[in-house]
């Protein structure tokens, strides 16, 4: 997955209803409610509505994505919160947050992407935050995951964190990683996945988690009417023609379930 552009994130915001309603249409669940089953199970009631959370740009490494904090706002606006941009960045914008009364700090640079609770220090890091809310669509979506076979392209930060959860729900976990010296990594701490080639996964997984940063390895031929793609990045591992076939089964918008987990999360 890459790092988001300002044109990225302005159609990010752009659709964030439009995928909310397709998030509904596949999965039963919009981001609040698929959310608060992300952070526990049975579903808790975490208090969202009201909250005040800031968003601070920050200007280090490559600089701020243009619209980037406006959109973390707008997707926790969306759910709920009293959220708002700080006018300062950096350090200042953190004083700024703390000063005007926000529980939560969302704030980003080139390495981590973080909501801090201010009240009990509670930090909340975006890569598993992601991949748990996008395992928890892909089990909706699927109806269980327990005994289905999911194949895995990637494992980097997301990817790891996606094993770990698609296994604690019961998946058997087919992975695509051609990095040698990550793969063996993962399997060297336990991480219950098993290598495959996309060819012999592909034939085998309807349920899909794209967690690589290689575009188009994915064509139309290659999925059915029973497939569901859970890909939280950019870009996407199917083809123009693969998602126009998936339609909303292609659960794709790197940035609304992240920042929804991250926010529940942070409050529980």
């Amino acid at each position: 997955m890459t790092r988001l552009t300002t044109e990225d994130v302005k159609a990010l915001s752009d659709r964030l209803s439009d995928f909310e309603a397709g998030l509904r249409e596949v999965t039963g669940l919009g981001l609040r409610e698929l959310a608060m089953g992300t952070v526990a199970q049975p579903p808790v009631c975490v208090p969202l509505h009201g909250t005040r959370v800031a968003a601070v740009p920050v200007t280090s490494g490559e600089g701020a994505i243009g619209g980037f904090s406006d959109c973390v706002a707008a997707i926790l606006g969306h759910l709920g919160c009293d959220a708002w941009v700080t006018a300062q960045p950096d350090v200042r914008g953190i004083q700024e947050a703390y000063d005007g009364g926000a529980e939560v700090v969302f704030l980003a640079d080139d390495f981590r992407f973080i909501a801090l609770n201010t009240r009990n220090g509670r930090c909340v890091d975006d890569d598993p935050a992601t991949a748990d809310g996008y395992v928890t669509a892909l089990e909706a979506a699927a109806g269980s995951l327990f005994g289905r076979d999911v194949l895995l392209l990637g494992l980097g930060p997301v990817g790891r964190a996606a094993a770990r959860r698609l296994v604690s729900r019961g998946a058997a976990v087919e992975v695509v990683e051609p990095d040698e010296a990550r793969l063996h990594a993962a399997l060297d701490v336990g991480l219950k996945v098993q290598p495959v080639t996309l060819a012999a996964g592909l034939s085998r997984c309807d349920l899909i988690f794209d967690a690589t940063p290689a575009a188009d390895l994915i064509d139309a031929a290659d999925v059915s009417p029973g497939t569901f793609a859970a890909v939280p990045g950019l870009p996407s591992a199917f083809t123009p023609a693969a998602q126009a076939v998936l339609g909303a089964r292609h659960i794709h918008e790197p940035l609304a379930i992240g920042v929804a987990v991250m926010a529940a999360r942070a409050l529980v």
